[in-house]
């Protein structure tokens, strides 16, 4: 339902139950739609809209019903069925079923010519974006290409998670809480040692070095970002915000949709999001200079944009200024950018490059296809940590 366009329209088990159910029309309801508006007043014209009207219901409906009993019954594959045929094919019966499971809240309007509701629009709640998570991100590292020699390197230092290095123990390096209790205790009958404490044969386990951070992730939420460029950036937030729940527990993610203004998004709001308003990059870098200001480690913000800022919250600034200004300022607290451009005009690479030299801890990137940003912040992230790609990938097995 949110991203059905990276999945093929082909769907020859969906065709030939519609055409099933096609044929039982022909076979069941022609009696009955002549006998119920075979003497109708109507116009001839109207009562041909009834009648088409039905017979979709009717194939429809039936088609659901049977492509579920096939399913139930293992006729069917459900793993093998084309996701947006199906998302196409029967809309309001997909969504029915996602609404009584929790993950979409459903907003019917007034349709004034049918004398009732109607579906309007559709919004995912908390438990449908966790979802949607989880599958961006399992999508980005099953789709991901790495070359053959390992990636990124595990440093031996001060850390949360536990590595495969053992070592001896050094009073002036290590804590108590890194001994290895069972590999000093067999290093320990190997040696044949008289006591058991021997300091010769305490082994401690090397945690692997995490510098954690903390990061904001901005996303331009302006009318122009509508479409693929507005879509891959959430998908971009979303891969990264679990990312960091499974794998880096100990960094932190603020999620931010600026347009006239920054907002603070959170938990169930970021597929909620729709595009409105200007940009004002300057007020949305305050904002999250803010936010990282107490914070300790690594700072970093990903600002992500497809066009040159159109508006300030300054009235003695311009827009471009506003966004110099808040790129310095924060250079000034060490914190780093990450400006990732969705557009080629120069106009925009040009603004982004001056405020990467006042920022004096930045990055420019160009991203061409908006749909792989996901990939791209994912692999970078992952590879600065100093986690090989292959095993973050084992992890997950």
């Amino acid at each position: 339902m949110f991203n059905p366009d990276r999945f093929s329209e082909e769907g020859d088990q969906i065709d030939q139950l519609m055409e099933q159910q096609f044929s039982k029309w022909q076979e069941q309801m022609q009696d009955f739609m002549q006998e119920k508006f075979g003497s109708a007043k109507q116009s001839w014209i109207y009562k041909d809209w009834l009648e088409e009207r039905a017979k979709r219901e009717f194939i429809r409906k039936n088609a659901w019903e049977q492509l579920l009993e096939s399913v139930k019954k293992g006729e069917i594959n459900a793993d093998s069925l084309p996701i947006k045929k199906i998302s196409q094919t029967f809309t309001s019966e997909v969504v029915k079923g996602l609404e009584q499971e929790g993950y979409l809240e459903v907003r019917n309007v007034w349709d004034s010519q049918r004398a009732g509701y109607t579906l309007g629009w559709v919004d995912f709640t908390s438990a449908g974006e966790g979802v949607i998570a989880k599958k961006v991100l399992d999508e980005v590292l099953n789709n991901l290409e790495f070359p053959s020699i390992e990636l990124g390197e595990d440093l031996q230092g001060f850390g949360t998670q536990q590595s495969n290095i053992l070592s001896d123990f050094d009073e002036m390096q290590h804590n108590y809480d890194l001994i290895d209790l069972y590999e000093t205790v067999v290093d320990a009958s190997l040696n044949k040692s008289k006591t058991l404490f021997d300091p010769n044969d305490v082994k401690v386990r090397l945690p692997i070095s995490r510098f954690s951070s903390t990061n904001v992730i901005l996303i331009d939420s302006s009318n122009s970002m509508y479409g693929p460029k507005f879509k891959g950036a959430l998908m971009a937030a979303l891969a990264l915000k679990r990312l960091l729940e499974e794998h880096f527990k100990e960094d932190e993610l603020y999620i931010v949709a600026y347009d006239d203004e920054p907002t603070l998004l959170r938990e169930g709001e970021i597929l909620r999001l729709r595009p409105q308003g200007n940009t004002d990059i300057g007020s949305a870098i305050d904002f999250a200079r803010k936010l990282l200001r107490n914070c300790e480690g690594n700072r970093n913000v990903f600002l992500i944009t497809d066009g040159e800022p159109t508006s300030s919250s300054f009235e003695d600034a311009s827009p471009e200024e506003s966004a110099y200004r808040a790129a310095y300022q924060t250079g000034l607290e060490e914190i780093n950018i990450n400006i990732i451009l969705l557009d080629q005009k120069p106009e925009l690479r040009a603004i982004a490059e001056g405020m990467a030299r006042l920022n004096n801890r930045s990055t420019v990137t160009f991203v061409n296809d908006p749909l792989r940003l996901k990939d791209f912040v994912v692999k970078n992230y992952v590879l600065a940590k100093g986690l090989r790609v292959r095993q973050l990938k084992k992890m997950r097995e």
